[in-house]
């Protein structure tokens, strides 16, 4: 029954090996996952610990022994919150204790979460709705399966944390900067095994064992100052100790604060030759100018005005600019582009600013960020620079300028200026991806930077096609697509109903696809353009033919062709002419398709596209499969798969592992076929593709039919047919039931077997699946007959 055992492609599974599973009830679906035995703390970038870390030795023996596995309490509290004002240290603290739990011998060993919310600063808050998204994703939960309400998200969350306990693999989680109780609430575990760190400049009421940290005793305080010294400088600076009444003057002006201690301390290792006293006495000059703030606001600013002081112009205008980039971190090079100037230059300044703890490092070289206070103070500040217009448009032009190259770059366009490879340009969107929505969600308020709104999600469809980020891609463009209605754009507009066409193709909302491409051919056919009709019509063909119209497809397909053709195009004349050997495959021509699949990569291979070339091969692979050509449909996908894990596109190395395995189950090489969906399955554990995950889990069920493992793939199949449940217009759900009731059948069972067999049958009727149907017709007919010659 060749057509009910097909498998596709685009096969993916959430199968991790060495893991554990865990199953729940979500607003009354069930949810099945297989998770990693460990969290890798490095997935939310846990910060390094500050080697001038002091006074804090009572509190952190204290914290460390209430996350101790086998502490003494009869009513574990599964929170601890380290709460205290701004600057007085908490998140280092709480990373220091952090550091440590995690290398404690069996303390956490499912890992570490942690996340910042932000709750101090309005425009990077994070609800805790979206804080539980991410978390979730850090989990290895894929978007389908993550709820839509904030309570759900935290029913799933929490019940995750659970399992993982259970398992004997606590987890430690860290929040960081919560503002109230109701945005942290919902992220906190409630199994009493799992434990979470929470710091808040508020004394927040959740249930937590509060640690109240004020400002560091004067000892310590001045050990801090002696530490930052001497890291920076070496063990022989000894200017604390000869200066030791200054020194604890020092500390008393700074209020005691680490932040505070930290600036001066840094202000100190810029000018190795002054004396202690120097600093203080400025410092109290400086706090006797500020009236009317609260005590520690008093101490914090007064420390920023003396560190601001001392900062070149240079300096103090990228400090002044940075803090209004839009997103929460930024690079040197765009920095650069905020002052115009070489990024060189803006390196040295960054290096600065960072060794005066104006600035911070980020999770990579190249990468600064603020602390949420120097923020808010450099916002101040920035008013005495002239040009904030003209520095936001450089950093919006600087964002444009790569993310049209890295998209060109990523659409098969040769190496431009900015990027050595499509790896980097990769690189480069992963870095920046946040930051570039984050220009689109500023801009498309301001009518004067609409533009920018309407053409950055353009560049980065490409990105987030290939890394699978679909949600983010559809949203993006319909925030695009908004912005355009009522303006002249006609060529965006079409672009941007293209692009909308091609995700909801990605994400099988296909008549929604087909909508929008048939709309983007029409203005590209009343614009009179026929290189972008030519693009237009290819995706449209590519929408048909999810839709099951291979003529339509087929007819798209060949005016696609005809027109690259004429234009000379012969990247889009080689993808036109694969895509037509689809269609024909489909409709009962393979012959006729391996001459197309053959011409189109000989094209691509013409101007080294080896990825199209790649892809062509896959094609190509299945299609010599239908024709029985088993060896050379073996080759062809080995090649393809090869190819892929050249160019690091796993994904795709995944599909082409799922069609060589199919065609070794037709060879009769089952153990090499188990093999090869396996290490798919591996592959692709954590994408976000319910329906690839179907079809891989097909591919598997049908091996595992085949190895007499029966009971074992009624259950895979049944896991697909899960997966498929909100797909239910897919040819797909056919071919799992019919593979089902194979198994059944197989399994002796006939009456089972002749149900799913007829719900089969009616989904190969709708789809026009005529070989399918007729296939299964056959087998009801045989069915229907032994039961009733078995009474």
């Amino acid at each position: 029954m060749t057509g009910a055992e097909r498998s596709n492609e685009r096969g993916v599974s959430n199968q991790i090996h060495d893991g554990l599973f865990f199953h729940a009830v979500i607003q009354g679906r069930d949810i099945t996952l297989q998770l990693p035995r460990a969290i890798q703390p490095a997935l939310l970038g846990l910060p390094a610990k500050s080697p001038s870390f002091a006074g804090r030795d009572s509190q952190v023996r204290e914290i460390l022994h209430g996350l101790r596995p086998d502490r003494d309490s009869s009513q574990p509290t599964p929170t601890l919150l380290l709460s205290g004002l701004g600057g007085v240290g908490k998140t280092e603290t709480a990373i220091q204790v952090a550091h440590q739990a995690r290398i404690e011998p069996g303390w956490f060993p499912g890992g570490l979460l942690f996340i910042d919310l932000f709750g101090y600063d309005d425009e990077r808050y994070l609800s805790s709705g979206i804080a539980l998204t991410s978390l979730l994703h850090a989990l290895g939960v894929h978007k389908e399966q993550i709820p839509d309400s904030t309570e759900d998200k935290s029913r799933l969350f929490r019940s995750i944390l659970t399992a993982y306990a259970e398992g004997e693999n606590r987890v430690l989680l860290v929040i960081d900067n919560a503002s109230s109780a109701q945005q942290v609430e919902p992220l906190m575990p409630s199994d009493g095994t799992n434990l979470a760190i929470v710091t808040s400049r508020h004394t927040l009421n959740i249930k937590a064992r509060i640690y109240e940290l004020s400002g560091l005793d004067a000892d310590s305080a001045v050990d801090v100052l002696r530490k930052v010294l001497r890291v920076a400088l070496g063990e022989d600076e000894n200017r604390v100790d000869s200066e030791i009444s200054s020194a604890y003057h020092l500390a008393a002006l700074c209020g005691y604060l680490p932040l505070a201690l930290q600036i001066c301390g840094a202000i100190l290792v810029d000018t190795p030759r002054r004396p202690i006293s120097s600093l203080a006495d400025s410092l109290q000059k400086s706090q006797s100018l500020i009236d009317g703030l609260r005590r520690e606001d008093h101490e914090i600013r007064s420390v920023f005005d003396l560190s601001y002081s001392r900062l070149s112009e240079s300096e103090k205008q990228i400090l002044g600019f940075a803090s209004f980039s839009p997103g929460s971190d930024i690079s040197t090079e765009a920095a650069a582009r905020l002052i115009d100037r070489p990024a060189v230059d803006a390196e040295q300044m960054l290096i600065s600013l960072s060794r005066a703890h104006l600035v911070e490092q980020g999770s990579a070289w190249g990468r600064w960020r603020l602390h949420d206070l120097v923020r808010h103070y450099a916002l101040e500040k920035v008013e005495e620079f002239p040009g904030q217009e003209s520095a936001l448009i450089r950093l919006l032009d600087h964002y444009l300028e790569y993310s049209r190259e890295g998209a060109a770059l990523l659409g098969g366009s040769r190496q431009g200026e900015l990027f050595t490879s499509r790896e980097n340009a990769l690189e480069w969107f992963d870095a920046e991806y946040q930051n570039l929505i984050a220009c689109v969600q500023i801009t498309a308020k301001q009518a004067e930077l609409s533009g920018y709104a309407i053409e950055i999600p353009h560049r980065l469809a490409r990105y987030m096609d290939a890394r699978r980020l679909l949600d983010e891609w559809k949203e993006v463009m319909e925030s695009s697509f908004r912005l355009l209605q009522g303006t002249e754009h006609e060529e965006l507009k079409a672009n941007a109903l293209n692009s909308l066409g091609m995700v909801c193709r990605e994400l099988y909302q296909i008549d929604s696809s087909i909508a929008f491409h048939r709309e983007a051919v029409e203005v590209a056919r009343s614009m009179g353009d026929r290189e972008t009709l030519a693009r237009y019509l290819n995706n449209f063909g590519n929408a048909l033919s999810a839709a099951r119209d291979f003529t339509g497809a087929l007819e798209a397909h060949s005016g696609a062709a005809t027109l690259f053709l004429d234009q000379g195009d012969t990247s889009g004349f080689a993808r036109a002419t694969d895509n037509s050997a689809i269609a024909l495959r489909e409709i009962g021509r393979p012959e006729d398709a391996v001459t197309l699949h053959q011409v189109a990569i000989s094209k691509f291979r013409e101007f080294g596209a080896t990825e199209s070339a790649a892809r062509t091969l896959s094609h190509m692979g299945c299609t010599l499969q239908d024709l029985g050509r088993t060896d050379e449909a073996m080759a062809a996908h080995r090649e393809a798969v090869a190819a892929f894990k050249e160019l690091g596109l796993l994904n795709l190395v995944a599909h082409g592992l799922v069609n060589l395995s199919n065609s070794l189950r037709d060879g009769g090489d089952l153990d090499g076929a188990l093999a090869a969906s396996s290490e798919a399955l591996e592959l692709l554990a954590s994408t976000e593709d319910a329906v690839g995950r179907a079809r891989a889990l097909n591919q598997l069920g049908l091996v595992r039919t085949d190895l007499g493992f029966i009971d074992q793939a009624i259950c895979i199949f049944e896991e697909s047919l899960r997966l498929l449940s909100d797909f239910e217009g897919l040819i797909d759900v056919g071919y799992a039931l019919a593979n089902l009731g194979r198994a059944h059948g197989i399994a002796e069972r006939p009456s089972e077997a002749l149900h799913y067999f007829e719900k089969a049958a009616k989904i190969f009727m709708e789809k026009n699946a005529a070989t399918d149907f007729l296939s299964v017709q056959q087998i009801i007919s045989v069915l229907s007959l032994a039961i009733v010659e078995d009474g």
